[in-house]
């Protein structure tokens, strides 16, 4: 593609998120904004000055006065262009109480990073985060994204580790200095579209070429082995586990992963953006067509991008009215995912197992499950199997 063509379509791009943000401050007169945030390749392929036009136009068109969080995700290179967007964006946006950097480093491990694509190494990391320590401003928040390949090879003595034993222990340094306000460690899951399914599936990979070039397949134990020797080396400094895969120090966890896991109203934009608001106002039912009473209601954006750039947003057809027990399955399987105790069990019992105390006292004396009165949270090793106890509580997903 030719790079004036690719200008044209990033400008074409912007003019249409400024366009749909103008379109739902007319219908969601009755919210303020709590978080921005911009996620996957949005930010650098945009550019920093479409971001930040992007931005003026939330601040014109919404109330920000009590904004929490404004957030960015991005990938750790070019590193000049890295911290070109944090020291810009952190000064211009200095009135913001929280200013987000997630960087997507994925791991240190050099064949690793060779392996699925990232256009980086751990000396170039190492080199990275000096440059950052240096202009880190007191309202910035750094995460690191990484995730647990499970990728070993064996020591001098034929013990299993993982390959890079340096940038390991840089990892744990790193953690310990606290330079680092929170980390997301994820692991590799086998589903379709993922690295692993295209691997483990022949019939994938005679369709998708692309995925030729792949880490060799590796098992679930070595990937959950390596995953915990991450999480206990951040632990151990002082991290606080918020959620399955995040953790952060006292007071640094996220806002954006908040926002779904604790069922706030939240506004996605561009094409195939899902969207999710209690207590709909009149003017969004009208929008969405929608003429009884709702608790909650969720819709999609279309996923034609023509169709997009017309002003045409919605997907009528996605358009999804929430009843009271779906309200309830979904708040009881996302609070498990985090620290925040789930209170009154008595609210759950109508989607929850009949055996639910049995099920509960055995969690607790497993050391998987704390339970305070009517209030309930998963341990660390709770987390951990959490798709098991999730699935054993609920009558149905």
């Amino acid at each position: 593609m030719k790079s004036g063509v690719f200008h044209n379509e990033i400008e074409n791009y912007t003019q249409s998120l400024i366009s749909e943000i103008k379109h739902y401050s007319q219908i969601l007169t009755d919210k303020e904004i709590k978080s921005i945030y911009f996620g996957w390749w949005t930010p650098q392929t945009l550019g920093l000055k479409n971001i930040e036009k992007i931005t003026d136009t939330i601040i014109k068109y919404f109330d920000t006065e009590n904004l929490w969080e404004f957030s960015i995700e991005m990938n750790p290179y070019p590193a000049d262009e890295v911290l070109n967007f944090v020291e810009k964006l952190s000064s211009k946006y200095d009135f913001f109480p929280r200013v987000r950097f997630s960087f997507g480093i994925q791991s240190f491990d050099n064949f690793v990073l060779s392996n699925v694509w990232r256009d980086t190494s751990f000396p170039a990391l190492v080199e990275l985060f000096r440059k950052l320590q240096k202009i880190k401003k007191a309202n910035n928040v750094f995460n690191l994204d990484f995730i647990a390949f499970g990728y070993f090879h064996k020591s001098r003595k034929w013990n299993p580790q993982l390959r890079n034993q340096d940038a390991l222990s840089f990892f744990q340094n790193l953690a310990n200095t606290q330079f680092v306000d929170s980390y997301s460690i994820y692991t590799l899951e086998l589903f379709p579209g993922s690295l692993r399914y295209y691997q483990n599936n022949s019939k994938a990979k005679e369709t998708n070429s692309s995925f030729s070039k792949i880490l060799p397949f590796v098992s679930d134990d070595s990937i959950y082995e390596e995953f915990a020797t991450l999480k206990d080396m951040v632990l151990d400094s002082w991290y606080k586990r918020y959620e399955l895969s995040n953790f952060s120090l006292w007071w640094k966890s996220s806002i954006h992963n908040r926002v779904y896991r604790e069922m706030w109203d939240y506004v996605w934009i561009w094409t195939s953006a899902s969207s999710f608001i209690k207590s709909p106002n009149s003017e969004l039912k009208k929008y969405l067509w929608i003429s009884k009473d709702s608790l909650a209601l969720r819709w999609t954006n279309t996923s034609q991008v023509a169709n997009y750039n017309k002003w045409e947003f919605l997907d009528r057809a996605s358009v999804q009215t929430l009843t009271e027990k779906d309200l309830l399955i979904e708040e009881f399987f996302l609070a498990l995912r985090t620290d925040i105790w789930v209170n009154d069990l008595q609210k759950f019992s109508s989607v929850l197992v009949k055996n639910i105390d049995q099920k509960i006292d055995s969690y607790i004396q497993q050391w998987f499950v704390q339970k305070t009165s009517n209030w309930i949270v998963l341990s660390d090793p709770g987390m951990d199997i959490y798709n098991d106890i999730i699935t054993e509580l609920l009558e149905e997903i």
